[in-house]
């Protein structure tokens, strides 16, 4: 693996959390490989390839008004190109609701820092905001 932990980070924290906190669906996109796999096992969700995270993506922010990621502890591996994040979460949706968790994802770079697969592990039950692009 040719990244540094520097640029591992900055490749999930920068250019992943920050800009879904920051609404930027096309920045996200930047920082995924068109074979992109997204999963969430506790919710039954599995989004594969760039069309299908766009789709989710696109829904999440659209049903969240405000995505907040935040108090982030991040382990990266330089030698096996993945990194471990555990954070808060603080989401509002268009009609005031808030849903509060402590999560961990995984995600797996390739050499040109790009994100090929993100582990979701989530707090609390996931549905609303999440359905659309999902494979199961």
């Amino acid at each position: 693996m040719s990244l540094s932990r520097a640029q591992m980070v900055a490749g999930t924290i920068d250019n992943y959390f920050e800009m879904l906190n920051a609404h930027d669906l096309d920045g996200v996109m930047r920082g995924m490989t068109p074979d992109c796999e997204m999963r969430i096992p506790s919710s039954n969700f599995t989004y594969i390839g760039a069309n299908a995270l766009r789709i989710h993506l696109s829904e999440f922010l659209e049903t969240f008004k405000i995505v907040n990621f935040h108090n982030y502890t991040v382990c990266a591996d330089t030698q096996s190109g993945g990194v471990g994040v555990y954070f808060d979460v603080f989401l509002t949706t268009l009609d005031g609701e808030q849903i509060n968790m402590n999560n961990a994802n995984f995600f797996k770079f390739d050499d040109a820092g790009l994100i090929t697969d993100i582990l979701i592990f989530a707090s609390a039950p996931l549905s609303r905001g999440f359905e659309a692009g999902s494979s199961t």
